[in-house]
């Protein structure tokens, strides 16, 4: 969607198509800004304290502080964020004091730091803030314990800190400030990047699907399409949760119904194109014929003429969304007939193909707004709002939270006590491991914890973290003795490892953790304690720091991930179950509320809910899950909840197309009153683990006495239809209620299995 390419020099073309793969693969450059963040941190700090004379220990101590602060620091904005870097120096200051102060006295340094563990993971109740303080001043009293300093050096290191948090403030909210203006720039040049590299992939299936196409090729063909749609999808959500903190509500809303229509359209061709070449009603031979001849009826505005056979309109399709896609009012190929042999589903591909093209046209105008005007263009009022209703109808309000559990069934709490008691475990036996390396072990329980919410979560987490060790120390010891005696490239990779230790982190846990090893490795070598043997220990620590952070977690006050799935399960139902219900009633009453921008706000509530449950999934689909048959189960049902989401998706952007109440003297009313009726009952029984509905038969499309329904009515009540039978099939996967599985440590049996 970038104009100009074609007349950049080879230099310049070669970065803007490095740049274009870090937008597609890093929507908004999250994890890019994030390393940026830390390892400018580090740099900075260390040159200035080291321009001020300060040793090796204060260079370590600020160093570590930096590390993790720059990592921790979370907020959706930067006043958020700069108070919550206020309030981290004097948390940071009294732990490492704390650390200074009680190093003489081992046992009471030890009761502390399991205290202070303890409150760290406590105060995860209280958001990005609490995690972030906590976070940071257990690392503070961590790192002393491996840099010992004399109480009389307290004010040197009070100043390194401080040092240290003032560069850290300098990065962040001025060398490299990430203000929501900014990122919102950068996701909307990777939503531009993606619909690129989904343009490409939609051309290549022209290229690839003629008779000579190989199956093995087309497959590839497939998987590359379906990976950058599911890029495409996780940079909608994105672009979605930022766009309200830097645009006016009005143009807020603008922006995620054309994201979300551009995300549904790009799918849709997607699942007509592969149609058509599988079972669509065409043979191989014959869809690769087809693929050639004119499509129906006549374009206008777009780059060719209506006798475009699909392929060449495919193969376009890159240039066409760089020059603008095709206009709204350009003419929509006609609608196929029902008998007209093979041809329907190329027709139908062609029509999707419009769509798409329209799509991307309406975002790239909704994106010539500028992040930072508060308020929208006079003359581009929301489309979809009918004439007598305000630009931007009000959202409907969202349903109020149930109230969370209180004392030891909290998770925050459940997590800390369980933390507190692994700690406790992992510090006696790393002491008899290593009287100077036992935090080692403390640590690796302590992070399995972090971020998870179930046991198989922490044993998955808690596996990777030994694989990531294991890995880094191999490297680690082949690394370590080449670069001996040489400070300078032992620093700058580093630095590498710290770069790519932030980098991974959100993507890979075992990545991270092989870097982090790695860079112990190179840093035990630069302060000249490198051995043969601290590899050894460091695996050592490590392993029996996670198992001990296991024992605990299925010790004490566990937590299953049966019932941690059960829940969100539960949630994701009545998510769709809510999308449902506002879209039908946009369809059927004349009021103008839900508006458009409330159907897209309910469809991405349930999209949400969907990621999180399969975030939660991980441990069962697992390649290495023990239990195969749940397996197969979850990954089933995952699939079948992301087909409910991606229907939820088309019925909320066919829904917000029309005037509110556009169903309301429609003949074929009563058949969408009853077909959602009937979806959202089950969905709800399911939520509450009940059957009822399940045995109730489809729904007929056409009510008695009526005739077919309008193409676009058709249309809605066939994702409705097939909204019905995923969900019938959801129903049918679910094992019945019942007492929990021994074996599997379900909560109350549902978790699919």
């Amino acid at each position: 969607m970038d104009a100009g390419r074609d007349g950049a020099g080879p230099v310049r073309g070669a970065l803007r198509a490095v740049r274009d793969v870090l937008d597609a693969t890093d929507p908004g450059l999250v994890r890019l800004v994030g390393a940026a963040h830390t390892v400018g941190a580090i740099c900075l700090a260390l040159a200035v304290l080291w321009a001020l004379g300060f040793g090796t220990p204060f260079l370590v101590a600020a160093g570590s502080s930096a590390l993790v602060w720059s990592m921790v620091l979370t907020g959706p904005k930067e006043g958020e964020q700069a108070v919550t870097h206020a309030l981290g120096l004097p948390a940071a200051l009294l732990a490492a004091t704390a650390a200074v102060l009680l190093a003489p006295y081992r046992v009471v340094s030890g009761a502390v730091f399991v205290v202070l563990l303890f409150v760290t993971v406590y105060v995860r109740r209280y958001g990005p803030r609490g995690t972030a303080l906590g976070m940071n001043a257990f690392q503070m009293y961590f790192v002393m314990q491996f840099v010992p300093l004399p109480a009389d050096q307290l004010p040197r290191l009070w100043a390194a800190l401080a040092v240290a948090f003032g560069c850290g403030a300098v990065v962040r909210f001025v060398l490299l400030r990430t203000s929501p203006d900014r990122s919102f720039v950068r996701l909307r040049r990777s939503v531009r990047a993606c619909l690129a590299d989904v343009a490409e992939a939609l051309a290549a299936l022209a290229d690839g699907d003629g008779a000579t196409s190989g199956d093995r090729d087309r497959a590839g063909r497939t998987t590359a399409l379906r990976r950058r749609l599911r890029r495409l999808h996780t940079c909608a959500l994105m672009l979605q949760d930022s766009v309200e903190a830097c645009a006016a509500p009005a143009v807020a809303a603008r922006v995620r119904t054309r994201m979300t229509e551009t995300d549904v359209r790009a799918e849709r061709l997607a699942v007509m194109l592969l149609r058509a070449g599988q079972d669509g009603g065409t043979s191989g031979q014959d869809f690769a014929h087809h693929l050639y001849l004119p499509g129906p009826g006549t374009r206008t505005g777009g780059p060719a003429a209506g006798g475009d056979s699909l392929a060449a309109r495919l193969r376009a399709l890159p240039e066409t969304l760089a020059r603008g896609g095709t206009p709204a009012d350009a003419a929509v190929p006609a609608s196929p007939r029902p008998d007209a042999g093979p041809a329907p589903a190329v027709a139908d591909a062609h029509q999707a193909l419009t769509d798409f093209e329209q799509a991307a046209a309406g975002l790239r105008e909704a994106f010539r707004w500028s992040p930072g005007t508060r308020t929208a263009p006079a003359e581009a009022p929301a489309p979809e709002a009918s004439p007598a209703a305000p630009a931007v109808p009000p959202a409907s309000a969202p349903p109020e939270p149930e109230p969370e559990p209180g004392g030891l069934r909290r998770p925050t709490t459940r997590a800390a006590v369980q933390v507190a008691c692994g700690a406790t475990v992992a510090t006696a036996g790393g002491q008899l491991i290593s009287a100077d390396h036992w935090y080692w072990a403390v640590l690796a329980c302590w992070m399995v914890f972090f971020n998870t919410s179930s046991t198989g979560e922490i044993a998955l987490k808690g596996s990777r973290r030994v694989a990531g060790t294991l890995a880094g120390a191999f490297v680690g010891l082949f690394v370590a003795s080449a670069l001996a005696g040489l400070p300078w490239p032992a620093f700058v990779l580093t630095l590498v490892c710290v770069f790519g230790m932030a980098y991974t982190a959100a993507l890979s846990y075992t990545a991270a953790t092989f870097f982090i090893t790695l860079m112990i490795a190179l840093l035990s070598d630069l302060l000249g304690t490198y051995t043969d043997g601290l590899l050894l220990i460091r695996i050592a620590e490590t392993t029996f720091g996670v198992l001990c952070g296991v024992a605990a977690a299925v010790l004490v006050l566990p937590r299953a991930t049966g019932q941690r799935t059960d829940a969100l399960l539960a949630d994701a139902l009545r998510s769709l179950a809510d999308a449902v219900t506002t879209t039908v009633r946009r369809l059927t009453s004349p009021a103008a509320d839900p508006s458009p921008d409330a159907l897209v706000r309910a469809a991405h509530a349930a999209d949400r809910r969907v990621e999180e449950l399969a975030r939660s999934l991980t441990p069962l689909v697992h390649p290495v899950a023990p239990h195969r048959a749940r397996r197969q189960t979850s990954l089933y049902v995952l699939g079948l909840l992301e087909t409910c989401a991606y229907h939820v998706r088309v019925l909320a952007v066919e829904a917000g197309r029309g005037a509110p109440g556009s169903w309301s003297a429609s003949p074929a009313r009563p058949v969408l009153e009853e077909r959602a009726r009937t979806v959202a009952v089950r969905l709800e029984a399911l939520a509450a683990e009940g059957r009822a509905g399940q045995a109730q038969p489809p729904v007929a499309d056409v009510a008695p006495g009526t005739g077919p329904p309008a193409p676009d009515e058709a249309r809605v009540l066939m994702h409705f239809r097939r909204l019905d039978d995923d969900v019938r099939a959801i129903a049918g996967a679910l094992p019945r209620p019942g007492p929990p599985d021994p074996a599997g440590g379900g909560g109350h049996g549902r978790e699919p299995q």
